[in-house]
């Protein structure tokens, strides 16, 4: 059988999982995270700044056999991230709505201290990361925390930032704390053409950055504007104005339908905006009108 580019890492590791051992020697060091070998060879040579064909060619090279003990020792641990060092991995619980209480604190910080982490971070998606552990030691901290794994990367629902709204900022003109538990629990981690944030301010000082993600919500003394399409990286897009003054029951089937929408219309690896800036707003905004009534 003969790999080609366009094949993801899962395909090309379950028809001869003796690849896993060149990807290795090249620099993939990810093979055991679920979302990384959703991605196809091409775009993992593009993240690692591997030459593609040079990738395709030491795959395809290789005889047919299993994955030697070595290679699975060196996969990545299920709901880790590789380190700088190439050596430690780490994770990041998930926490809705960046809220915790004294007990989850406490519990990270004696995973933390047990397993002999190099730091915990506070990160910029409201997760506190557990940072610098051995790969050995990755299956025991997700046991003994007893908590879900948040999802920093992949193709997929991202963790939901949420500022704290009217509940407990002056300044908060919206409720956000609920709502953000609730869209968190029906999205977080749902898979997508591409990977997808969201940001719930409870006001236009827009805390968390809610124009800057694919979907933000803004509080108003009205109810909740609507933005759609932005992103970071490495071409930054701020999010297009969709619906004004949304109310909070047609909140719920409003983000549904744009869901729906780039569910439906986008390419792989399309990020809203993109899909956005290709054909347009007007019949997202026509599908979101019609589901809020």
């Amino acid at each position: 059988m003969r790999f080609t580019l366009e094949m993801k890492l899962k395909d090309i590791l379950a028809a001869n999982p003796k690849t896993a051992e060149a990807m290795q020697e090249l620099g993939l060091h990810c093979l055991g995270c679920p979302f990384s070998v959703n991605e196809t060879l091409a775009k993992a040579a593009e993240m690692h700044k591997v030459d593609p064909q040079a990738l395709l060619e030491r795959v395809n090279s290789v005889a047919q056999g299993e994955m030697s003990a070595e290679a699975a020792a060196k996969a990545q641990p299920t709901g880790a991230i590789l380190q700088t060092d190439k050596k430690t991995y780490a994770i990041a619980p998930h926490i809705p709505a960046g809220v915790a209480t004294p007990e989850v604190l406490r519990k990270i910080a004696d995973v933390a201290e047990k397993y002999n982490a190099g730091a915990i971070k506070v990160t910029t998606a409201q997760r506190i990361a557990i940072v610098g552990l051995a790969p050995e030691d990755v299956p025991k901290a997700w046991q003994d925390l007893g908590m879900d794994p948040g999802h920093a990367v992949g193709v997929c629902v991202r963790n939901i930032k949420v500022c704290p709204g009217s509940s407990f900022c002056k300044r908060g003109l919206q409720e956000t704390l609920e709502l953000g538990m609730q869209l968190d629990k029906l999205y977080h981690g749902m898979p997508l053409p591409s990977k997808f944030k969201m940001g719930i301010a409870g006001c236009p000082n827009k805390c968390t950055d809610s124009v800057t993600p694919d979907l933000g919500l803004m509080g108003t003394s009205k109810g909740y504007h609507l933005y759609v399409g932005g992103n970071g990286g490495i071409k930054p897009r701020l999010g297009d104005l969709l619906v004004e003054n949304l109310q909070r029951e047609q909140l719920l089937p409003a983000v549904a339908a744009v869901i729906a929408y780039y569910k439906e219309k986008a390419r792989p690896q399309e990020r809203l905006g993109r899909l956005i800036d290709r054909i347009g707003t007007d019949e997202l905004k026509g599908q979101v009108l019609a589901a809020i009534g």
